[in-house]
């Protein structure tokens, strides 16, 4: 039978015998189970944020030489089953791996709570209540105009602190200890000169500054004192910024009529970053922008840019931690008799490497699902005894976590 590569990858393994039947398939087959090592070096490790669930994704990707990634997301659950689904792409670009971390992550980590009618109501007429807000806001921006909310990082390092502000735009902004940072997951969509801006409220001349950076990217004019890639933003002395909200560029060796700028030599995926420098400087929002004129403080007149963003749906993680909660869901399906997705017994080697040096899963084989402390053998052998059961759903919780309904 003639079948076309695209219903080829979809319908291969629902189909017995299909994969080692296939004179195509099959040496792909035999060259994964070989267990050759890696062949790229590791370039992204993530883990979706969402815990409320049981669920997490862990994402490994390896970088090709041509720039492009193999990238593999692992669905696994450990309330239940471990090993639950696998996506494995061999040849994505940066945009289409952005786009499947947005999708699976909304797919598989949003927690299905029902939720009240009035509550529904409620929020219904708090949106319209925004959309107005923004149509009487409406603010005009460049085309190739990137705006990151500071409280909507994928991580923040300790002293980073979300604050309340009426004068923030969703009414947060977030305080940074000294060299505390908060890391952003953008896709930069153009190569070329990306000039930054920041909304902040400078409480006084010794609270009035902060540094901005974009990892392995070019910035000018560069502060070696921020680090790597850093871009200071401060209040020229002599300007009343202070006590308000403002949008700031750097001061550039030619004057403020040309912001400062990060030099991008290709579209892609990257990690944009803003560090403390003085505690009580607050940060609202970062621009970015090809647009060397644009000026937000005149175009907004110091207000917020409207903008529709929610926080990244993953948290950076090292390889060993996630090794360790692949090696832990493992452990599960093998106790429970979970069976594993094809693509993870053919491609884990590709991403992760040999299985059998990960780091072994200590302590009960299941977690209190609150605190993550040891449950005991009755707790860990009724949730194996349910652990297929879909129309069964608990919550077992550890003893000092469980209290008087223990």
């Amino acid at each position: 039978m003639i079948i076309c590569p695209e219903c080829c990858s979809a319908k291969r393994a629902k189909i017995p015998g299909c994969d080692n039947g296939c004179k195509y398939f099959s040496p792909l087959i035999v060259r994964s189970r070989r267990g050759n090592p890696p062949e790229f070096p590791i370039h992204y490790c993530l883990v979706s944020r969402s815990r409320d669930t049981g669920m997490l994704i862990v994402v490994g990707t390896r970088k090709r030489p041509d720039g492009n990634l193999k990238a593999m997301f692992l669905l696994i659950d450990l309330w239940k089953k471990g090993v639950r689904d696998c996506f494995y792409d061999a040849n994505m670009s940066e945009k289409q791996f952005e786009r499947a971390c947005q999708r699976f992550g909304n797919s598989y980590t949003e927690p299905e709570h029902a939720i009240p009618e009035e509550e529904k109501e409620q929020d219904e007429k708090e949106r319209e209540s925004e959309k107005k807000d923004e149509r009487q806001d409406f603010i005009r921006i460049p085309r190739n105009t990137l705006i990151i909310e500071a409280e909507t990082a994928m991580h923040f390092d300790d002293g980073v602190n979300i604050v309340e502000d009426e004068g923030a735009s969703n009414r947060r902004a977030i305080d940074s200890a000294r060299n505390a940072r908060a890391i952003y997951e953008v896709y930069i969509p153009k190569r070329g000169k990306w000039y930054v801006w920041i909304r902040t409220f400078y409480k006084s001349g010794s609270q009035d500054s902060y540094w901005v950076g974009i990892e392995d990217v070019e910035p000018y004019p560069w502060d070696e004192k921020g680090g790597p890639n850093a871009i200071k933003i401060w209040s020229v002395r002599g300007e009343n910024n202070w006590n308000r909200w403002l949008w700031d560029t750097s001061t550039h060796p030619q004057g403020k009529s040309v912001p400062g700028y990060f030099r991008v030599k290709r579209p892609g995926y990257y990690r944009v970053w803003s560090k403390g420098r003085e505690p009580g400087t607050r940060l609202d929002q970062i621009l970015l922008t090809r647009s060397r004129r644009y000026n937000p403080e005149t175009a907004s007149e110091g207000k917020p840019i409207p903008t529709l963003t929610q926080p990244h749906p993953y948290e950076p993680a090292t390889f060993e931690e996630c090794k360790k909660l692949i090696s832990h869901a493992v452990e599960i399906s093998k106790a429970v008799e979970t069976e594993f997705p094809w693509e993870f017994k053919y491609w884990l080697n590709d991403i992760w490497g040999d299985i059998r040096e990960f780091p072994k899963h200590e302590g009960s084989l299941y977690k209190c699902q609150k605190c993550e402390e040891e449950l005991p053998d009755q707790a860990v052998d009724l949730i194996k005894q349910h652990a297929h059961s879909d129309d069964i759903q608990f919550y077992i919780l550890c003893r000092k976590c469980g209290g008087e309904f223990d």
